[in-house]
């Protein structure tokens, strides 16, 4: 059990400000992360290599408050004593000396351009990315997390209506208690929050951005 048990709330608005950080760094990131992404003209640009050149812009800016680490590999201990890496996180914002304690970040794409036409892919968003902190394979027993949707049609405003409306189908699987959007900024990501009741007990709100792919480079 990490040092946060039992102060959630305590430790939520220091969260809230981390998240916030790095979502302003993020969107500073972005367009330096896509440069040289652009000339893949016709080739589909798939998430870990965004994820590859975000994360390296991100600690190029000097706006991150903390250590970044791309591919946080978390250890399992089963009954037996066993120890196995059974998954990494996209990247993560090292807080303190606990590696328990961290800001987590998940990454997904949604509105992939196909020939054979868009595919929203919102329940891979939901179910390979928002799941995992709602199980608590993530993010275990802390107050807030994030998630980064790529949204590569560049049509955010679409992409936001789909997680709204897959979030409204699958609700008490996700455990949704809340959902609230930001005001919406034009030029700038669509930002909103959601707040889910965990698997394993507890409560945590999830931070979601929505980065635009400029539509001629896919």
């Amino acid at each position: 059990m990490n040092m946060l048990a039992g102060d959630l709330n305590a430790w939520l608005p220091h969260f809230r400000s981390l998240e916030e950080r790095i979502a302003d760094a993020v969107e500073t990131a972005w367009p330096i992360c896509i440069a040289p992404l652009q000339s893949k003209k016709n080739a589909m640009t798939h998430e870990d290599h965004i994820t590859e050149h975000l994360v390296q812009s991100l600690i190029r800016t000097k706006l991150v408050p903390g250590r970044i680490i791309y591919q946080y590999t978390l250890l399992a201990e089963d009954g037996s004593g066993n120890v196995s890496a059974p998954s990494n996180i996209d990247f993560v914002l090292t807080i303190g000396d606990d590696e328990d304690v961290y800001l987590a970040c998940e990454c997904k794409r949604l509105n992939v351009p196909y020939k054979t036409g868009v595919r929203a892919l919102v329940g891979e968003y939901v179910d390979e990315g928002l799941m995992r902190f709602v199980t608590g394979q993530y993010s275990s027993g802390l107050p807030l997390a994030m998630m980064l949707g790529y949204v590569m049609n560049a049509k955010s405003d679409v992409a936001r209506r789909g997680v709204k409306r897959i979030l409204a189908l699958r609700s008490a699987t996700v455990g949704l208690q809340s959902e609230r959007d930001a005001p919406i900024v034009s030029g700038r990501p669509i930002r909103f929050h959601t707040i889910h009741a965990c698997v394993p007990g507890h409560v945590i709100e999830v931070g979601h951005t929505l980065l635009a792919w400029p539509w001629d480079s896919v």
